[in-house]
């Protein structure tokens, strides 16, 4: 596609490289405002402009290569260009400018913002190689287009030299229009490094976590969904010799079935506990220790008991183990750090999003410790979680580490910790001192690329993602670089289709190298504070307030601990550090997790309460009890008329067992001392020590015994005349026979 270039393109390029640029999504800038002489128009026009500024503050705009590297080979390249318009107007129709810069790119894939972008290269505006129109874009809505050019119009098809070169985008709306133009950037790699033998050695940190969708510890039909993807992270890390990060919840679900855990899972343990990769835990859920920092917790948040999975669990295997090696009936603590988890049952072990604990907010790592059952065999509660020779290591969320983030670990007893590059100073290789301990550097361009690659909405900033990744990569290797390590991200990493994929292209190229983080250069590492965002550390610290009140609920279950250990989880998993990232809806996820709480504390209720009609002297009267909690509850409904209308001749019904999530009715008898009117009766269901109370309510009866004895008296009376009627038709046949 060929396209003439005037003065007035020239002109428009210079004035957009005028304007800020990032790496990964370019936000509109306005680059016009209504000229008017006349006071009355410049108002117009100021007002005007506000009105597009805000339309342009709801619109991203996105260019990316669908290939990272574009070869000499190709006869062609394509583009993805992306317009997401989520204000409340329509976003006019259009064209899309694409351009090529063509001088290479050194030092860092982000551009410089402001005026100097143009003049601190010293180099001639960028070359257009396409122009597409684009149609209207309605409020609420995106579009995505691709466009193709063909290899010859490319600027720097001719070049000799390799490397990234940057490739921009403009979208000018139609002239009728006074809409603000929008740009957008993307760093793209020709043919690869300079030097065929350059290379960066890159270190992966991998994590093995359960889907978003696992909520506390997962059921057996999750755990076995979640294997197939667990297996090809761990083929990747053994490929690439990487550090594992480990939910712990893997671990402890696995052995807490016992022989019931699915079979895939039981193999998978197996292969991990036989790997020789570095590997560290994670906290339960890959809770954040950088938002338990800012809370003020004196230590780091744990579980409170795995009894409600265990109760799914068996462990012949173990036992007959036991036995053989002559082990004492008691059992004795597992190795290593304990660790407890929580959530419902079997068919929906982790119900979302609720805080619970004994506990205070403030002092809520404590940990419950239990013996080996001498019969079962079941595991002791550290035992579940050990995982011995892993390295005492942490992974706050990424750019969030404060000093009160290293007190609380160190204070824990964890000097391991990673850290991403923005959130310090390093000097030297990313095996770096960090203060009294060491830590692992991850390079903050090259992390933020691949979270994209892995967790971008559309196919264009999956691009975006990859584009900027692999220059990245590529950078480093052409400027001999100390190495890179990269700490996958944890939320794109689950969400992602396919996540193998995108590192696998990673390392597909000449010039990276992977190797273990143990070989990678020293250097040291001098943290630059950061706080975590204001709004999910208000949300979390009313979650680990409320978990007390949810607790309550605890006097009317069977197993009081199950809830316990539940609520416990719901909060280690809000804490999850996918929470933190800066794409997270805090108000769906507060939204989320509160309408659970509220369920929680309603305990067991009373529902249908409209009011009964009592037509005979007696009756029984059902009653409608529910049972939200993930656990059995055991319970007592009282009742009680409230005028002398009527009599009960019970009134407490003791040990009424509900299942999980399910409603029972109870029959109450009800006696009528009038022939009509009306009462009611008082209802309320306590705990079995009546020391709780989960709910109360009142039945209104109305009572019409006088309708009993007019349908006796109507039936009396239609026997009689049935009785007669009958004698009355005996007598004429008999009559009648006689006359014959």
């Amino acid at each position: 596609m060929r396209v003439t270039r005037g003065p007035g393109v020239w002109a428009a390029w210079l004035l957009a490289l005028a304007l800020p640029l990032t790496g990964v999504l370019v936000q509109a800038n306005s680059l016009a405002v209504a000229h008017a002489t006349e006071e009355s128009g410049e108002i117009d026009a100021a007002e005007d402009a506000a009105d597009e500024a805000a339309v342009t503050e709801d619109v991203e705009f996105v260019v990316a290569p669908v290939d990272p590297v574009i070869l000499a080979t190709q006869e062609e390249v394509e583009f993805r260009v992306l317009l997401r318009n989520s204000g409340k107007r329509s976003l006019p129709d259009g064209s899309i400018e694409l351009s090529l810069g063509d001088q290479i790119v050194s030092g860092s894939v982000i551009l410089p913002t402001g005026p100097e972008v143009a003049e601190s290269d010293n180099r001639p505006a960028p070359v257009v190689v396409a122009t597409e129109q684009i149609g209207v874009t309605a409020a609420a809505s995106e579009q995505e287009v691709t466009v193709t050019v063909p290899m010859d119009e490319v600027p720097f098809a001719l070049s000799t030299e390799p490397g990234v070169y940057r490739l921009y985008a403009k979208y000018v709306a139609a002239e009728s229009s006074s809409q603000a133009a929008l740009t957008a950037y993307s760093p793209i790699v020709w043919q690869g490094t300079s030097d065929p033998t350059a290379n960066v050695k890159v270190s992966f940190i991998v994590p093995l976590l359960l889907p978003e969708d696992v909520h506390s510890m997962p059921s057996r039909p999750q755990l076995e969904d979640a294997v197939p993807g667990l297996d090809d992270l761990l083929d990747f890390a053994t490929q690439t010799d990487a550090m594992l990060a480990i939910d712990p919840r893997i671990i402890a679900a696995v052995r807490a079935y016992g022989d019931e855990a699915p079979e895939s899972a039981q193999e998978f343990l197996a292969r991990l506990e036989r790997s020789s990769l570095t590997s560290f835990t994670l906290q339960y859920a890959d809770a954040d220790p950088a938002a338990q920092a800012t809370l003020n917790f004196e230590g780091l948040l744990m579980p409170q008991g795995l009894d409600f999975i265990t109760r799914f669990g068996t462990w012949s295997s173990q036992s007959e183990a036991e036995d053989e090696a002559g082990s004492d009936a008691e059992g004795t603590e597992g190795e290593g750090s304990t660790s407890d988890g929580t959530g419902g049952t079997d068919s929906d072990p982790e119900n979302p999003d609720d805080p619970q604990s004994d506990a205070p907010a403030t002092d809520v790592s404590a940990t419950v410790d239990t013996a080996a059952d001498p019969v079962t065999g079941e595991p002791t509660l550290s035992a579940l979680g050990d995982w011995p020779g892993g390295l005492p290591g942490a992974w706050p969320a990424d750019g969030r580490v404060s000093n009160e983030t290293m007190t609380l670990l160190d204070r824990s007893g964890l000097d391991f910790t990673v850290v991403n590059s923005s959130n310090v100073t390093l000097t030297g290789g990313p095996q770096a001192t960090l203060g009294d301990g060491s830590a692992a550097v991850t390079d903050e361009e090259l992390t933020s690329g691949v979270q994209l690659a892995l967790g971008g909405a559309t196919d264009a900033e999956r691009n975006l993602g990859a584009a900027q990744a692999q220059a990245r990569l590529v950078l480093a290797a052409m400027t001999s670089e100390h190495g890179l390590v990269l700490g996958v991200d944890r939320g794109g990493i689950v969400d992602s289709e396919d996540p193998i994929d995108v590192l696998e292209s990673l390392i597909s190229q000449d010039w990276v190298q992977t190797t273990a983080f143990e070989n990678q250069a020293e250097g040291t590492a001098v943290l630059e504070p950061a706080e975590p965002d204001a709004e999910r550390i208000e949300l979390l610290e009313r979650a680990a307030a409320n978990e007390s009140a949810v607790l309550e609920t605890r006097a009317l279950l069977v197993h009081p601990e199950y809830l316990d250990s539940y609520q416990r989880m719901r909060l280690l998993n809000l804490f999850a550090t996918r929470n933190a990232a800066a794409t997270t809806n805090v108000e769906e996820l507060e939204r989320a997790y509160f309408e659970r709480d509220e369920e929680l504390q309603s305990g067991v209720s009373i529902v249908g309460t409209k009011k009964a009609q009592l037509v005979g002297v007696s009756s029984r009267i059902p009653v409608q009890l529910r049972n939200p909690l993930p656990f059995d509850a055991i319970v007592t409904l009282s009742a009680a008329p409230t005028s002398a209308a009527l009599s009960m001749s019970e009134r407490q019904f003791t040990d009424i067992l509900l299942p999980e999530d399910s409603t029972e009715g109870v029959l109450v008898p009800v006696r009528s001392r009038v022939s009509s009117g009306e009462s009611s009766i008082l209802l309320s269901v306590t705990s079995t020590d009546e020391e709780f109370t989960s709910s109360t309510d009142v039945l209104p009866v109305s009572i019409s015994t006088s309708l009993e004895s007019i349908a006796i008296a109507s039936l009396a009376v239609a026997a009689a005349l049935l009785f007669g009627f009958g004698i009355w038709r005996s007598v004429r046949r008999r009559a009648q026979s006689a006359g014959e």
